[in-house]
């Protein structure tokens, strides 16, 4: 267990325990009389805890003797909501403005949001969101609350925001608010930054925000605006005219390029709310001309976009098999086939237009009856591994569990601590498959750094007693070199006969 509370158990007061013996030794000097507690606001028991002093593996809280507890969330950033807190306190203070943060418990425990609420009577509000949530929660809870806020703005954490969603939010504003925490001795201090599907933001302190009537505004973002490829506003009283053909065909590319970006399929409805409103009323018919122009737009070889559309039932649209054979990919026989190969060319999407874009498949091919090609199978290559460096993007890279064992491969200890961070934030977010991965690669790189210590401990008392070996302690009573106690081990004087 990482974290506690200072004080009592109802504190609000968190802190991570140093991991390292020396950090801890000098944190305990400093703080004489903390007491740490296992918080109701962290999800615990209550109850008190004591810090353990490891030199031979990582530093932590734990309970008394006969303690129950079911917390869950034990790692770093298992305080988060309470650090976000002591944040927006301080950046508050700074603006000179007033404002409340609360903790909601959505059904996982009572870090899974923090609310901020400033102005009049709260009327502007800022969600931090910890938890995942589905779209459809998110749209239903995004609905309610603006019935109740002037603005609102939705900041996501780590892993915490669905595609759709994300969608919907740069459709809306141009750009998506996210977080995240970084370490700071025994606290952390939340970043924020905007993104978008081409670029975003530099990570920025909370300090360096501000509160607009407008809502928060984070620095290298403009006002909230509409993407380019968005419909044209209605002006009240005044008729927009009818786009061309090539408009309807550039907005239509530029939609399915964004959402190849965010890794989505959609239908042409949802389509249609990027592209233009004026899409919708389009025949299928209609909708396959204007679906070829966008191929044609394309450079040759280049993924089929249109095979990012489905129906609502998950299924590509009929009408997609008559692209497929106008661009040569052949005719699909059935709607299995339809489905695998449309399945393939979204998955090509999403590695071209991907952020970062990564090698795509090969295109699967078709026999003259519709049928799918046996694969051929490719020469064998020597592969090139690059590593890359562990930054906040790390996570859009590469998985974790195998950024870990790079790192450990090549001895970078601070690298492992750093993934570890990584690690300890978004497991508890990852699918079932890859939590377990992720796990296992944890532990192996924990077991690493504490072997580490302990091969330090034995050189340095080497150093200091060159002549003398290291002896391994023998198994037998604790004991045997304690100093006997008074009138053990002492031969009885001899008693002299009387005469």
């Amino acid at each position: 267990m990482q974290t506690a509370v200072i004080g009592s158990p109802n504190s609000g007061r968190a802190i991570i325990l140093p991991t390292d013996a020396d950090e801890l030794l000098r944190w305990r000097r400093g703080h004489r009389a903390y007491t740490y507690w296992c918080g109701t606001q962290l999800g615990g028991c209550g109850n008190e805890l004591s810090d353990r002093l490891y030199r031979d593996k990582v530093c932590h809280f734990a309970h008394r003797p006969h303690t129950s507890c079911h917390r869950t969330a034990t790692g770093a950033n298992s305080a988060d909501h309470l650090f976000i807190k002591d944040d927006l306190a301080a950046w508050t203070g700074g603006l000179g403005i007033k404002g409340r943060a609360t903790s909601r418990d959505l059904g996982s425990g009572p870090g899974d949001a923090v609310d901020f609420r400033a102005g009049n009577g709260g009327q502007q509000h800022v969600r931090f969101q910890f938890s995942k949530l589905s779209h459809t929660e998110w749209a239903s809870t995004r609905d309610q609350l603006t019935r109740e806020a002037a603005t609102l703005d939705w900041v996501f954490g780590p892993s915490t925001v669905q595609l759709e969603t994300m969608e919907a939010l740069c459709d809306e504003y141009g750009y998506l608010l996210r977080f995240r925490f970084e370490t700071h001795g025994a606290v952390r201090h939340i970043r924020l930054r905007a993104e978008d599907p081409r670029n975003s933001t530099e990570w920025v302190p909370l300090r360096a925000c501000v509160m607009t009537p407008e809502g928060l505004r984070v620095p290298g973002v403009e006002l909230r605006r509409r993407t380019s490829g968005s419909r044209p506003l209605e002006v009240a009283g005044t008729a927009v005219a009818p786009r061309s053909r090539d408009d309807r065909v550039r907005a239509l590319r530029e939609a399915l390029i964004s959402a190849a970006r965010f890794r989505t399929r959609l239908t042409w409805e949802a389509l249609c709310r990027t592209a233009g409103g004026d899409l919708l009323g389009v025949s299928p018919q209609d909708r396959a001309g204007l679906l070829f122009a966008v191929e044609q737009a394309g450079e040759e070889g280049a993924p089929l976009l249109s095979a990012l559309l489905r129906t609502g039932e998950g299924e590509p649209p009929p009408y997609i098999r008559e692209i497929v054979a106008a661009v040569g990919g052949g005719t699909p026989a059935t709607a299995q086939v339809l489905k695998r190969w449309c399945q393939r060319e979204a998955d090509r999407a999403f590695a071209v237009y991907g952020m970062p874009p990564r090698t795509a498949p090969a295109r699967l091919e078709l026999t003259a009856d519709g049928r799918i090609a046996a694969q051929r199978t490719a020469p064998a290559t020597r592969r090139t591994i690059v590593h890359v460096e562990a930054r906040a993007s790390l996570l859009e890279v590469t998985p974790l569990h195998e950024a870990l064992r790079g790192a450990r491969e090549r001895q970078d200890r601070r690298l492992v601590v750093g993934l570890l961070e990584q690690a300890e934030d978004s497991i508890v977010t990852l699918p079932k498959s890859e939590h377990a991965k992720l796990l296992r690669e944890m532990r192996t790189a924990r077991d690493w750094l504490n072997s580490g210590v302990t091969k330090r401990k034995r050189k340095r008392q080497a150093l200091v007693n060159p002549g003398e070996k290291v002896r391994a302690k023998k198994k037998g009573s604790t004991l045997r070199d304690a100093r006997p106690l008074p009138g053990l081990g002492e031969k009885p004087k001899k008693r002299k006969p009387s005469q």
